[in-house]
């Protein structure tokens, strides 16, 4: 498996076949709050609304019953695409297509021996990155690297099913959020109102460069 790291250090995993990278878990909250360190429209008031939809919680604190609230939830459309331009030009939420093909790709892909340990002594990987992936791993015993993605397990996350027409993907727990969806077959979950849900977050991609790959 290949692999870099965005501006934040969390994890993007590298797949050359397909054309993407695609970030390895939902975009967490601690990535969030870097964004929000910085100046931008989105101020304290902002994530205090948002956090009322999905509070935050410590890792140290978090279990199998609530690690979804490690994640950013309860975001918009809008708020998502302004945080993929400051994460870069080349970030961009997945289309349909794209994030069946990534599950479907990852789903195939046994985590060889030695490629979790060498991701998290990746230098590049924030400590914060290195203590979640550490977290998931413990949680999930995961097999394969879609396992571990938390594409399913996780939130439904926003893609882009159209030029001008947005839902969710994405198999949550049933604890969570009961929903019974097949994200290979079933068409995206549209959001019948602009409010806040606490079971939709995001997951980035990025286009990759020819010659980009870190084993």
């Amino acid at each position: 498996m290949f692999w870099s790291c965005d501006r934040t250090g969390f994890p993007m995993l590298e797949l050359p076949e397909l054309g993407w990278a695609v970030h390895l878990f939902p975009v967490a909250k601690v990535q969030w709050e870097r964004f929000l360190a910085e100046p931008n429209r989105f101020g304290d008031s902002w994530y205090e609304e948002v956090l009322q939809i999905s509070p935050r919680i410590p890792l140290r604190q978090a279990s199998h019953d609530d690690y979804e609230k490690l994640f950013i939830s309860g975001v918009l459309l809008e708020e998502v695409e302004a945080f993929a331009r400051w994460l870069g030009q080349d970030f961009q939420l997945p289309t349909t297509e794209a994030w069946r093909a990534i599950e479907r790709n990852l789903l195939e892909e046994t985590i060889a021996s030695g490629s979790l340990d060498a991701l998290c002594h990746d230098p590049a990987l924030h400590t914060n990155a290195r203590k979640l992936l550490d977290f998931i791993v413990q949680i999930r015993k995961p097999r394969s690297w879609g396992d571990l993605t938390l594409m399913r397990g996780g939130l439904l996350e926003w893609v882009r099913s159209g030029p001008k027409s947005y839902g969710g993907l994405g198999a949550p727990r049933q604890e969570f959020h009961p929903l019974l969806m097949n994200p290979q077959q079933h068409p995206p979950v549209k959001p019948l109102t602009n409010e806040r849900l606490r079971y939709f977050g995001c997951r980035l991609v990025r286009r990759l460069t020819s010659g980009e790959a870190k084993p």
